[in-house]
């Protein structure tokens, strides 16, 4: 018997400030989500209350990779065997997490934005390269015994796929807030936009031309 199935996997959170940028393990999905294709941020999606414990910070934006994938599982006799039909990787914004002391500072804003930028940037890595490994159906199929058994092998193998691309999306985070000195050089941040605005282009591009090949 074969059932289709779609999965929502939240990878990771990343909560962003002007001045730190830290990931923890996401566990809170009820806030209002921001999908990036949604376009820029603008000052409505910082929903959240700045707290009073934190009043070195300008803001904070907090970003999680998710993906989601739909499979296929059969069984035989008493063997189950699964596989991915398709995936799907994107970034969102956290609304009622996220929030901004200064709602016009322009430069600040585009500060923010480019935390949001990056998170896509690495959403599209992580969509390319899957869909490269998809043409190989069996990098991500599994068997097993038991439905329960299949179905948590094949979670751990894509939690393993997504985990050195959120290590490198941390980093990246990290390394932006370095470069730029939390937006405050301009000339750095200026150059570091531009350089968001040509990666998403490129990947943008790549990705649309391996999806019309599937």
């Amino acid at each position: 018997m074969s059932l289709p199935i779609v999965v929502i996997m939240v990878m990771v959170l990343i909560s962003l400030n002007a001045l730190t940028a830290s990931s923890v393990l996401a566990q809170d999905s009820g806030s209002n989500l921001r999908r990036y294709e949604q376009g820029p941020l603008v000052k409505k999606d910082y929903q959240g209350s700045a707290p009073d414990t934190i009043k070195q910070f300008a803001a904070s934006t907090e970003i999680e990779m998710r993906y989601e994938y739909s499979y296929q599982l059969y069984q035989k006799d008493q063997q189950f065997q699964i596989y991915v039909t398709d995936i799907e990787v994107y970034s969102i914004m956290l609304q009622k997490k996220s929030w901004n002391r200064q709602l016009y500072n322009v430069r600040l804003l585009d500060h923010e934005q480019g935390h949001f930028d990056i998170g896509q940037i690495f959403a599209l890595r992580a969509k390319i390269e899957i869909a490269r490994k998809m043409k190989d159906k069996r990098r991500f199929l599994s068997t097993g015994k038991t439905k329960a058994g299949v179905i948590a092998k094949l979670e751990e193998t894509l939690s393993q796929e997504f985990f050195h691309i959120v290590t490198e999306m941390t980093e990246a985070q990290i390394a932006y807030d370095g470069v730029t000195n939390h937006g405050l050089d301009q000339k750095s941040q200026k150059l570091a936009r531009v350089g968001h605005s040509e990666k998403l282009r490129a990947l943008q591009k790549k990705a649309k031309s391996m999806a019309g090949h599937q």
